[in-house]
């Protein structure tokens, strides 16, 4: 089934007494209540704020793909709370029902008309359902869900949205971060970017999500301290003395590559995950900090080994976050 046909969607047809008998939330007009539209572009316009300052960044700019699929996907699985109750699954496992097949056209046709009245119509001709590389999605939906969903639904009940309204509010907050790439920045192509709410808002709806406050983990060893360096430094000083790094793999690097997207970005991530996990000490294995600092300030940034940009990012950032630098590692103060 193509993106397109997903939004024209809808249940079979059914008498009158059967349609009282079964009618569910997400099958009303979601633009009944004038007050609960407020209430939604409210929770919408706050999480976008909130969502900016840890917003994934390509070359200093947000990547359009990542972004519109990160709100989708916590949209979609709003909707999977909103239709499955407090029912259990295994996260990851992929849940088929008739009752998300009906509920998940009613969020894609909410994004479609806010888009509309934005001056898109993105249903005008079909939607891309092959994305090119450098549009597609830079993070997994359970790396979404372990850094975001936290913060959306605390805002989303900060507002008085239950998760079928928080799933409609994701729209909101959709169109808007379709607004800026598709109209103002025009950094990815309108159906392209569609394709990827659609793919997002389906994903999220139909897959069992992680609990809320899961963490993503960025480790393979247990430690009190986040190691960073050459990876044939770090591996055996973790394995002797203990220690958390972050080893993507070689083909996860070799799909970033592809796609041109700088593997330091999810680097970065890590240590901002370390950090927020109040890691005790962050040190570098085998590197002078204050010497490579030094030798690399004032050349090419984006030239530097993936290490060394670390120890840059953590000269300019590492003190906000209640770190001071001592030798070669940062250490948490108490």
């Amino acid at each position: 089934m193509s993106f397109f046909n997903l939004f024209n969607k809808s249940p079979k047809k059914e008498t009158n007494q059967e349609k009282a008998a079964s009618a569910k939330p997400w099958m009303d007009n979601p633009l009944a209540s004038q007050e609960m539209q407020k209430k939604r572009y409210d929770a919408a316009m706050e999480f976008l704020q909130a969502f900016q300052e840890k917003m994934p960044l390509v070359n200093g700019t947000p990547h359009p793909g990542t972004t519109l699929s990160i709100v989708s996907r916590l949209a979609g699985t709003n909707l999977f709370r909103a239709v499955n109750g407090n029912k259990e699954f295994q996260p990851g496992t992929v849940i088929l029902s008739e009752e998300i097949n009906q509920a998940y056209p009613q969020l894609l046709n909410l994004f479609a008309l806010y888009c509309k009245q934005n001056g898109v119509d993105v249903m005008a001709k079909p939607l891309a359902a092959n994305f090119p590389e450098n549009d597609k999605p830079l993070m997994q939906l359970d790396q979404v869900q372990a850094e975001y969903q936290e913060k959306f639904n605390e805002i989303m009940k900060k507002h008085g949205l239950d998760y079928l309204e928080g799933a409609r509010a994701g729209m909101v907050v959709c169109s808007m971060i379709f607004q800026y790439h598709c109209v103002r920045s025009k950094d990815i192509d309108p159906y392209v970017a569609t394709g990827i709410v659609a793919m997002g808002v389906v994903e999220g709806a139909k897959t069992a999500p992680l609990p809320v406050g899961s963490r993503p983990k960025v480790e393979i060893n247990h430690g009190g301290r986040f190691l960073m360096g050459e990876l044939d430094d770090v591996v055996p000083e973790s394995l002797a003395n203990g220690g958390n790094f972050i080893d993507p793999g070689p083909r996860a690097l070799e799909t970033l590559k592809r796609g041109n997207i700088d593997p330091y970005l999810v680097y970065e991530q890590g240590l901002r995950t370390a950090i927020e996990a109040k890691t005790p000490t962050l040190e570098f294995v085998k590197v002078d900090v204050d010497q490579a600092f030094n030798e690399w300030r004032w050349k090419d940034y984006n030239r530097a080994p993936i290490h060394i940009r670390l120890v840059i990012w953590l000269k300019n950032n590492a003190s906000q976050y209640g770190y001071q630098q001592d030798g070669n590692s940062w250490v948490l103060k108490r």
